[in-house]
């Protein structure tokens, strides 16, 4: 091997390491730049308040594509969480919401002009109603004797007409139940590209109160 052909590889060699090195760097800078640690750097909001019950974000992390914010009650119980997921297409978020289309029931009237559905099955009543993009679906324990079916339905319904939902949602699903849910099993998703937004909670108002604040 020669001077000259051993210049070529040795100037080759040193070009590559500096350009990985380089890259190395970039990368990390990449990552920490889409990493999120608060609220401010999400859709979610910071408080939201419902039924004189205050909710506060007291942690947030992931990235700017898939993150998660806890919030707290006042009594620092963890009682909703607001999540965004980016997944690979549009129609693998949109099947991730759980959208009711058309159902079947007897009728139960929430207001002049809107009707929803009744199902019972295995000691629940569901109430099913849609309103313009979003499905909605009330659940109410039969042995709950705090109210019934359709007053529950249409205290749902009345709050979701006091605040818009994220109008960027192309298909969205609002279920909750009519007790406090330890597993926060009160969920609002929504799908916006390939983008899925999801909110749990313990309520069923502070469960939709932080959809709707997400949407200020």
């Amino acid at each position: 091997m020669n001077s000259r052909t051993k210049k070529l590889i040795l100037t080759a060699a040193t070009s590559l390491a500096v350009l990985a090195t380089l890259g190395s760097g970039t990368y990390l800078t990449m990552h920490a730049a889409n990493d999120v640690s608060t609220v401010s750097q999400t859709a979610a909001p910071k408080t939201a308040t419902a039924d004189s019950a205050k909710l506060t974000a007291t942690s947030t992390s992931g990235t700017k594509n898939n993150y998660k914010v806890t919030y707290t009650d006042q009594g620092g119980d963890q009682s909703a969480t607001f999540q965004k997921k980016t997944l690979g297409n549009s129609q693998t978020a949109t099947d991730e919401v759980d959208y009711v289309g058309q159902a079947n029931g007897a009728n139960v009237k929430l207001t002049k002009h809107t009707t929803a559905v009744a199902q019972g099955t295995m000691g629940h009543t569901y109430v099913h109603w849609t309103t313009g993009k979003w499905s909605v679906t009330a659940v109410t324990d039969n042995a709950d004797t705090s109210g019934t079916p359709a007053q529950f339905a249409k205290q749902v319904n009345a709050q979701l007409k006091q605040a818009s939902l994220p109008d960027t949602t192309k298909t969205g699903a609002v279920t909750v139940y009519s007790g406090t849910e330890n597993a926060q099993a009160n969920t609002v998703k929504w799908q916006s590209g390939k983008h899925l937004y999801a909110v749990n909670g313990t309520t069923a108002a502070e469960t939709v109160k932080l959809a709707q604040k997400s949407a200020q």
